[in-house]
């Protein structure tokens, strides 16, 4: 793992990003609506205002309700 990039894995596919930032900046960045995505940061939960570091790696969950 490289600790000068954020590895994000996604529906399949692998983003590297060179900047920290919080949940929220990356599900704006990367236009996914936060109240339909879980974010996983090395193995933890993490809520929107939580800064991802670099070196880190996010696994982003898509949720659904049904009902």
């Amino acid at each position: 793992m490289d600790n000068r990039r954020v590895t994000v894995f996604y529906q399949g596919k692998t983003i590297e990003l060179e900047k920290s930032l919080t949940v929220k900046q990356l599900l704006k960045e990367l236009r996914l609506n936060p109240l339909e995505h879980l974010v996983q940061v090395d193995g933890k939960l993490y809520t929107e205002d939580r800064v991802i570091k670099l070196g880190s790696r996010v696994i982003i969950h898509k949720v659904t309700s049904a009902g």
